[in-house]
């Protein structure tokens, strides 16, 4: 493997693990034109219709899950945490990190790419479906000796009927 061919590989996994999640795109699209308290981020997010392709459920964020994954993203430092200590109680905001907002604009002709190639997508999103029930290629943690982002551990997708 080239030096070149081994970068892009570890930057394609890298962002993959820190934009991965299933409810981060949400919470990031909901943070984008400004700071927004948790009550805030849970009803924007949950008038998305996130999974749409995938089955004829609608997903729903839980309050529990949007506090686990605003803690994560906190920490990776993809979002700001910011409390305001003059109102009873403090009110507590959250915004994109600036490396995030620069992200953001660049991923844009990513999204152009994607909307060019919606049969590609469809496809693989299909496929998906099909093989809902089967096992992932796994965590990558190291490519060439160099360290990515490590990944969340995953509960196995449940279909419905399933127990567990």
């Amino acid at each position: 493997m080239t030096e070149r061919d081994e970068r892009l590989l570890r930057g394609l996994y890298d962002l993959k693990n820190l934009f991965g999640d299933k409810w981060t795109a949400a919470i990031l699209v909901a943070l984008r034109d400004g700071p927004l308290r948790r009550v805030e981020i849970l009803s924007t997010v949950n008038t998305y219709s996130i999974d749409e392709n995938w089955s004829d459920k609608r997903a729903v964020l839980q309050d529990s899950i949007l506090a686990r994954a605003l803690k994560k993203m906190r920490e990776q430092g993809v979002i700001v945490r910011e409390s305001c200590t003059k109102t009873f109680p403090p009110e507590v905001t959250y915004s994109l990190s600036p490396d995030v907002t620069s992200v953001l604009a660049l991923a844009e002709p990513l999204i152009r790419w994607a909307e060019e190639n919606s049969a590609l997508l469809a496809r693989a999103q299909a496929l998906g479906r099909q093989n809902a029930n089967a096992v992932g290629f796994g965590e990558v943690t190291e490519i060439g000796g160099h360290a990515t982002f490590p990944t969340q551990s995953r509960r196995p997708f449940r279909t419905e009927g399933s127990v567990g």
